[in-house]
This record gives C-alpha cells, sequence and structure tokens, in this order.
C-alpha cells in the first residue's frame, strides 16, 4: 500500500481569519489523497494587541523560542521531529525565522523539499533596505514559491526563481459566509444596530482593521472631521484594536458622530458593513480590501507606498477608489462620491463582480495545485 504524502506547513502563529483556509485546505489535500499537518506558535515576546490569535484543534501548538541579538528580534521553532516526518514542508518567507535557514541546508543536501509563502519583499519597508536585500539573497534557495499575488510572482521572476515553480495563491479570506450572512441581515436588526450604539442617519463612513501606525489613524480622524464640515449628517464608525486605539477611543469620547465599537471578528462586524456607505483606509490596505468587495462597501485609499500586495486588487474607479495621498485629495474624493449615488452605485457593482474573483475557494485550489505540482517534481 502506497502512503499519502504529508505536507507540513509551519506557522509562526494563528490568526483566526488564517483557519477558514487552512480547514478548507486540509479537506481540499485529503481527497488528493495527501496528508496536511499545521504547526503553529504564539507571538511571544512581540507586541500585539490586535486580538486575533486563536487555535486549532486538528493542529499542533508548538512554542516559539525568542532569540534577542540587540534590537533584532528572531524566532526559532522546535520542528525537527516534524520536519522529519513530512514529504514537503511549507514556511513563511520572513527574515526571523530561523527554521528557514535550517531548511535552505537541508534542501541543499538533499534531505528536504520545501516552499516558501510570502510577500517577495516587506512592502512596509525600503525595497532597497538592508532586510529587503537580504531577503532577496535567501529567497530563491526553495523548490516551490506560493506567491501571494501576480506582482509578488513578478518580485520573485526578476530576482530570478523560475515562473515555472511559482504558484499565484491569490491571498484571500472566506467570503462566502460574509456575503450569505450580509443579505440575510434585516432592516429590522440595522435598526437595533444604530439604536444600540447611537449611530444617526449618515451617510456612514467606516474603518476596520488594525489599529497601528500604518493605518494612519491620526490622518483618517483628521479627514473625518474635514467631512463633517461638509456633510452635516456624516457619521463614522471604527472596528478594530492596537497600540494606537487609545487615539480612537479619545475622539469618540470627544464627537458623539464618532463610533468606536471596538474588535469585531467573523460576522460580528457585517452588519456595520451593511450601515456604512464607504469603507474609509487612507494607510496600509491588506486583506480587509476583500470585506469591501463582499459586503459592498466601496474602498478609498490613498497611494501611500506601503500597502500590501492584496492591494492590487482594487481597479480605481471600478471597485474603489485611490486617491493622492493628500488630505484635501483623499476627503474630497469621499465628499464627492457620498454626494454622487450614481457613481456609488457603480462602485458597489464592481465590488460584487471583483468578489466573484477572489474567494477562499479560488486560494484553496490554486494553493492545492502548487503543492501537487511541487510533490510531482
Amino acid at each position: 500500500m502506497v502512503r499519502n504524502k504529508k505536507v507540513l506547513i509551519i506557522y509562526k502563529f494563528l490568526p483566526q481569519w488564517r483557519v477558514d483556509f487552512f480547514n478548507k485546505l486540509k479537506l481540499k489535500l485529503n481527497e488528493e489523497g495527501i496528508e496536511l499537518k499545521l504547526v503553529y506558535g504564539k507571538l511571544q515576546g512581540e507586541v500585539t494587541k490586535k486580538n486575533d490569535e486563536v487555535t486549532l484543534e486538528w493542529g499542533e501548538y508548538i512554542p516559539n523560542k525568542v532569540l534577542k541579538l540587540g534590537k533584532i528580534e528572531l524566532l526559532w521553532q522546535p520542528v525537527f521531529k516534524e520536519i522529519r516526518n513530512a514529504d514537503f514542508v511549507i514556511v513563511e518567507q520572513a527574515n526571523k525565522l530561523l527554521i528557514n535557514y535550517i531548511l535552505i541546508i537541508l534542501k541543499k543536501i538533499g534531505k528536504i523539499k520545501f516552499a516558501f509563502w510570502g510577500h517577495g519583499l516587506n512592502l512596509q519597508d525600503n525595497p532597497n533596505s538592508i532586510s529587503n536585500k537580504f531577503k532577496k539573497l535567501y529567497s530563491n534557495n526553495a523548490n516551490w514559491w506560493f506567491a501571494y499575488t501576480s506582482k509578488v510572482k513578478e518580485q520573485m521572476e526578476s530576482n530570478g526563481f523560475s515562473g515555472n515553480q511559482i504558484t499565484i495563491v491569490q491571498n484571500a479570506i472566506d467570503t462566502r459566509s460574509l456575503m450569505i450572512i450580509y443579505n440575510e441581515i434585516s432592516p429590522k436588526e440595522l435598526r437595533a444596530h444604530k439604536t444600540l450604539y447611537n449611530i444617526g442617519a449618515g451617510p456612514i463612513g467606516l474603518f476596520c482593521g488594525g489599529i497601528y501606525k500604518e493605518k494612519r489613524i491620526d490622518f483618517l480622524i483628521e479627514t473625518c472631521l474635514r467631512i463633517k464640515e461638509s456633510i452635516h449628517n456624516f457619521e463614522m464608525i471604527l472596528i478594530g484594536a492596537g497600540p494606537e486605539d487609545y487615539k480612537v477611543k479619545i475622539i469618540s469620547e470627544t464627537y458623539e458622530w464618532i463610533h468606536y465599537v471596538g474588535p469585531k471578528f467573523g460576522i460580528e462586524r457585517i452588519p456595520f458593513f451593511k450601515l456604512a456607505d464607504v469603507f474609509l483606509m487612507p494607510g496600509l490596505v491588506g486583506l480587509a480590501i476583500l470585506d469591501s468587495f463582499a459586503m459592498k462597501t466601496p474602498i478609498i485609499t490613498t497611494n501611500f507606498p506601503y500597502h500590501s500586495p492584496e492591494i492590487e486588487y482594487l481597479e480605481n474607479g471600478i471597485n474603489g477608489i485611490m486617491t493622492e495621498n493628500t488630505l484635501e485629495v483623499f476627503s474630497q474624493n469621499i465628499i464627492s462620491l457620498l454626494e454622487d449615488k450614481n457613481k456609488m452605485d457603480a462602485l458597489k457593482k464592481g465590488c460584487i463582480e471583483t468578489a466573484k474573483k477572489y474567494t477562499l475557494e479560488n486560494m484553496v485550489n490554486n494553493f492545492t495545485d502548487g503543492v501537487k505540482r511541487c510533490l510531482a517534481i
């Protein structure tokens, strides 16, 4: 009897938004006769207030060990036993993960087959930074690459990695269930939410995400104040948590039309999207753009230079808006959109169409195809 191939994914921590993907990938690979094992750690020694770490019953939690060299923090994941039992190992492409360098050595001596999964470069850093130059040095030393998006594939090809050994996964979250629940929310439920949180008639803006420096909360707050000067009924809802959430708490206590509701995960956030007219995120945009598409709340952002790879899903003027990176232009675009029903309807239609393309099911299928192709080498 031929045993199933065994694939190991090593993750430094498990965010709640990644669980659906791992569950669906495990089922899909099982259908292909491939066994998936997931090991993950926790964000020990790292500053995090996003409150989105979870556990997974079939996954294995193995504590990380944090090593500090001056200001540099490294993570050691003691997973040798798991690696020995795997036919193929998939790891995050991150400079701080020491296990990646062990895998490179094991691959060179023919002991393991492994893949990197990631962004290619740290997009929140200068492309020519020491950190990104170091990434370029070692990132070609894998058997395979799982690139978040097509532009990540282009980066890796320009770095000399074979395009035939790269899978574009189209990084996604479970938007199908979001859309189903979104469509089932009744006007009565929305009125109850407005009453509970003392939200006025609107129009309503929404922010939903981690609240940290790259999200540019100060810029967002100033934008809201400018919108309010032009549209007197404007209301703003802010969802999330993070190192800078104190700023949101202060401003929401100062202005009754600014509503901070704390972190909301899964279905908890859906009614707020249905209440909102626009999704405002002047800073870093990542997977939250998929919430915008799935729940028909057009995103408005700026040409901020440090967006995550998923920003390439935005088609300016079709499923969202990207403006110049100034308060005046960003604010005026929002005001103009809120006053233009036809343009708003067109953007919502674009969101609906885009949501059909970037799905968790497509991501799982793409990832499975890449696993099969690498195992066949």
